[in-house]
């Protein structure tokens, strides 16, 4: 069995005398400790945290409630039992007690048999709190672990599907991801918190996921499109949109029995799908949203989007100087973007050009081919 340990506080050495006598019938299952004031008490808990407390109430300068309180204060100590002692029978003085965190009272002068049967009652209630504590800690860790698991997960098949469409268009290398760590960047310089900013890093990456849904000969076509080919290419933004935003609950309560529930992130994506070819003064498409009406989310990949464009070489085209396409960027400011996301790429263009650099085809390819 393990020995417990004790503190005793109490300003008159006559009791302190009296604990100490009494005690000694518990050698061997409690180790004592006897202080005359809090700051000494308070001192030595801190130093060795004991398994109980026994305090008087009533004491010259600190009282047992102040004990009481710095031992409820600190996480070291703050479910340790402690019991007060008081000749006080007020029923206020006794609720402020319990509202500060006493697990028992006893009244001076105290029965000794009592205080043991009262302290080894708290010791077994602390030991049942303490291994619930135990478990829920680990079941919490679990949880957390867990939580881990499945966000890496869904973050995997977001950028697997994202990949996917992007596949059908082999000269587009790796611009999903760019354009994610992009929108990003321009969220986090716009003031946007971490969630956000999370959120736009995954549900951009489907922002071309409607180009599975366009015919080969157009969206495989190595040369300028046609206007007819360009109108047909257009859709893509209403078809990812709709592949994102189904209402897919009546399937999922089939397959779970029941449970139903959206998903925030893929409506998300599905809005950034619909609205990222949308233009500040209207012209975009193709809603010919303008302005405001524009979510955020959209304008921000928009200028993501294009300034990769730019600066990624293409079968009928090639790539554009990267001070050349931040012009582009600020010339289309409050024509084609948000004057507000494209100030955000001026400010953070050489992040930008980092963010290309470190990611671009010629990059990728090595490394994957090296591993």
């Amino acid at each position: 069995m393990r020995v417990r340990r004790i503190v005793f506080v109490d300003d008159d050495s006559r009791v302190l005398d009296a604990f100490r006598r009494m005690l000694r019938k518990m050698n061997g299952e409690w180790e004592s400790r006897f202080f005359d004031s809090v700051d000494e008490a308070w001192k030595s808990i801190e130093a060795d945290v004991p398994d109980a407390i026994v305090s008087d109430l009533n004491m010259p300068g600190k009282s047992g409630i102040d004990l009481l309180k710095l031992v409820r204060s600190e996480p070291d100590t703050q479910f340790l039992p402690f019991i007060l002692l008081t000749g006080n029978n007020e029923v206020k003085k006794r609720m402020e007690c319990l509202e500060s965190g006493a697990t028992d009272f006893l009244n001076k002068p105290c029965d000794f048999s009592e205080l043991v049967v009262r302290l080894r009652n708290a010791l077994t209630l602390k030991d049942f709190q303490d291994e619930v504590r135990g478990q829920n800690e680990i079941l919490e860790q679990r949880v957390r672990e867990r939580t881990i698991e499945l966000e890496s997960s869904r973050r995997e098949v977001i950028f697997r599907l994202a990949r996917a469409a992007e596949l059908r268009d082999s000269t587009t290398g790796f611009h999903i991801l760019r354009v994610g760590l992009l929108s990003r960047m321009l969220a986090e310089e716009m003031g946007f918190d971490a969630k956000l900013q999370e959120n736009i890093l995954l549900a951009s990456t489907l922002h071309d996921i409607g180009k599975l849904g366009i015919a080969d000969s157009i969206l495989l076509k190595p040369a300028r499109l046609t206007p007819e080919e360009f109108k047909a290419m257009q859709a893509h933004c209403q078809i990812g949109a709709d592949v994102l935003k189904s209402d897919l609950h009546s399937t999922f309560s089939l397959l779970s029995g029941g449970a139903n529930g959206s998903n925030g992130l893929l409506e998300y994506a599905a809005e950034i799908a619909r609205t990222h070819h949308e233009k500040w003064d209207g012209s975009g498409y193709p809603a010919g949203l303008s302005g405001k009406e524009i979510p955020v989310s959209g304008r921000i990949v928009a200028v993501a989007d294009v300034f990769d464009a730019l600066c990624s070489k293409r079968p009928y085209k090639e790539a554009m100087e990267f001070s050349d396409a931040l012009k582009a960027i600020q010339q289309g400011s409050g024509s084609h973007f948000d004057p507000a996301v494209a100030d955000a790429m001026v400010r953070r263009h050489e992040d930008a050009v980092s963010i290309m650099n470190e990611h671009s085809d010629e990059q990728l390819a090595e490394k994957k081919f090296a591993a």
